[in-house]
């Protein structure tokens, strides 16, 4: 099994159930195209990463990256924090996910807009301040969007409140990038809490980005 993907299903069942709201891992394929003169689209890919191994459970989720830069981040919502983990340290940088720099504006949805993976999507487009973010859902993949309510990072609340839904494809454009993540595999698992926890909490600090 690629080490990568080991990080977030160590210690999961993946036995097949049902549930009210998605609880499992879903693999993105991702990549960027650069609007800078100064940093190639290869370079933003291999800083960033082009895989995006994303699990979630109720209001916690884990992601791991292919990435030169961050290597891993996990958002608990009991603190509304996310810590990410870079490859230059073993410390576990933290944010507070109540703050928004680039809060939304306006939004739009349209039905049957792209199919992925074989699944029809309906797509929603967040205008923010300094952005633009198109998100294609599926209600099969349900999430309970009053478990983030104070996740205003990334309009990320605002999002899931009008769509209840995971994304299987982003289409993010910033001054900087356009970004497209787009979903690869999903498997439904029953997830332990512990995926979600973290390890060393004497290796923590306020991160510095």
């Amino acid at each position: 099994m690629n080490k990568i993907k080991y990080l977030i299903v160590f210690l999961i069942c993946n036995t097949m159930y049902s549930q009210e709201y998605f609880e499992g891992l879903v693999t993105y394929s991702v990549n960027y195209e650069s609007k800078l003169t100064n940093v190639s689209s290869n370079q933003f890919n291999k800083l960033m990463g082009t895989k995006q191994y994303y699990a979630i459970k109720e209001g916690n989720y884990k992601s791991v990256f292919n990435g030169s830069f961050i290597k891993l981040q996990i958002y608990r919502n009991d603190e509304n924090r996310n810590y990410s983990l870079t490859a230059k340290s073993d410390t576990l940088y933290y944010e507070d996910y109540s703050n928004n720099k680039d809060k939304a504006l306006i939004y739009e949805i349209k039905k049957n807009q792209d199919t992925i993976m074989g699944i029809p999507c309906d797509l929603i487009i967040v205008k923010a301040e300094n952005s633009k973010t198109l998100f294609y859902f599926n209600s099969t993949y349900r999430v309970n969007p009053e478990l983030f309510r104070e996740h205003n990072y990334g309009n990320w609340y605002y999002t899931i409140s009008k769509t209840r839904a995971l994304p299987l494809k982003i289409v993010a454009e910033t001054d900087q990038y356009i970004m497209t993540s787009i979903a690869t595999e999903i498997t439904f698992m029953k997830l332990n809490d512990n995926v979600f926890e973290i390890q060393n909490i004497k290796k923590i600090a306020k991160a510095y980005w």
